[in-house]
């Protein structure tokens, strides 16, 4: 299996940068600071969320990480036949656990390739 990696979804890793800048901002305007920590905290995500991924896939390991980049869990896999992709979830077919949800918070040509890389190949 070739080393690969699942990004978060763009859109949300942005829109979480944009309203918690916004916030920050507004925050910084008012009198109030309680805005100024869910803005702080809804930037750094978003930034982490673009920087970070989701999803490493390596040789003999899924690892599934947060958006600080830490590992939060470990799959050992073989082969390709060791992953299978249940509608928008990631399973590890010898334990039957599932890894990860693949949905609206994955990269969606992330998940492409990976569903790709999954399906088995045609004889040719």
């Amino acid at each position: 299996m070739r080393p690969m990696i699942v990004r978060h979804a763009r859109p949300l890793a942005v829109a979480a940068l944009v309203v918690g800048a916004l916030l920050l901002a507004v925050a910084l305007l008012s009198p109030q600071p309680t805005g100024m920590f869910a803005g702080a905290v809804l930037a750094v995500l978003g930034i982490l969320q673009l920087v970070n991924p989701m999803l490493r896939i390596d040789a003999g390991e899924v690892r599934v990480c947060n958006p600080l980049g830490m590992t939060m869990k470990r799959f050992a896999v073989s082969s390709p036949a060791d992953l299978t992709i249940d509608g928008k979830v990631l399973r590890h077919v010898p334990s039957g656990k599932k890894v990860v949800a693949v949905g609206f918070a994955a990269d969606k040509s992330d998940v492409a390739a990976l569903r790709a890389q999954l399906q088995p190949q045609p004889n040719a």
